[in-house]
């Protein structure tokens, strides 16, 4: 047996920027199979989910509540990239402060100090519920726009695709 290594005269980029993980998003997307509702109810779930602050769990919930729907695990599995460290501060704060104003908390983090640890124990439970809120609040939200817009954009690619085999089809 001869096997030959194969070698690259550049190394892959350790860390790939945004515009080429946003392309290979969008290569992978156009590589989910099933029709454009099952996608697009996969990917709602996933941007739901990855609005909720529970950030070790995010993919393993999103394929699990797709699959309860009967939407796509793989477009939920894409749809949890919405969370990223670049994202999560911002999410995560908009959630709290939504979440904040929802339940009506008068104090927020920008304003408290605490004395004791039970304290610190309160102030944990209240902002954990406040992100709670509101990231359900956000993420059904950005959820049923993901959807709609998931939707659109499969029945053009699927348009587009057939339009395509039907081209080739008859230049034969």
């Amino acid at each position: 047996m001869n096997s030959k290594r194969v070698r690259y005269k550049k190394k892959p980029p350790a860390f790939t920027g945004p515009r080429e993980r946003f392309s290979q998003m969008l290569v992978r997307m156009r590589q989910l199979e099933g029709n454009p509702h099952y996608i697009a109810l996969g990917m709602a779930v996933g941007i739901f989910v990855s609005i909720t602050p529970i950030i070790p769990l995010q993919t393993v919930v999103a394929v699990t509540l797709a699959f309860l729907v009967r939407g796509s695990k793989s477009a939920a599995a894409l749809g949890t990239w919405l969370s990223n460290p670049l994202t999560i501060p911002l999410v995560y704060y908009a959630n709290y402060k939504l979440g904040c104003m929802m339940l009506g908390y008068q104090k927020t983090l920008d304003s408290l100090a605490f004395d004791s640890f039970s304290q610190l124990m309160e102030l944990g439970l209240e902002v954990t519920w406040a992100m709670i809120v509101g990231g359900v609040f956000i993420g059904a939200i950005l959820g049923v726009v993901a959807y709609f817009v998931t939707f659109r954009v499969f029945i053009t690619i699927r348009r587009q695709s057939r339009q395509a085999d039907t081209d080739s089809g008859s230049g034969q």
